[in-house]
């Protein structure tokens, strides 16, 4: 049986590669790929600095997240892991904070 288990365990270990937890104000976790939650972060704050309401399972994960994990979410991405866009975007009223939308001028 322990072989077995084993066997289940390494798999699953093996299956899940890098993942990003979030642990919510529920007290459950939300648990993503890292490539995925990565991704879905940038587009949810994309949408955010365009002036739309991010939404998505990331960005639901986010706005649950605990304090806690917000502000090492922050951290990460005012220092520029993130990448340059997410530490410029840190400037503009923090994580996945909605800017004013920019009015149409072309016409």
């Amino acid at each position: 049986m322990s072989i077995s288990r084993g066997w289940v365990r390494r798999l699953e270990n093996k299956s899940a590669g890098d993942t990003v937890t979030v642990p919510q104000v529920g007290g459950t976790v939300e648990t993503f790929p890292a490539e995925l939650f990565w991704l879905g972060l940038f587009v949810a704050q994309a949408d955010a600095a365009s002036g739309v309401v991010p939404t998505g399972p990331v960005a639901e994960a986010v706005n649950n997240a605990t304090p806690e994990t917000i502000e090492r979410l922050e951290r990460l991405a005012a220092s520029g892991q993130g990448g340059d866009f997410m530490r410029r975007a840190m400037d503009f009223g923090g994580l996945l904070a909605v800017a004013d939308v920019v009015p149409d001028l072309s016409e």
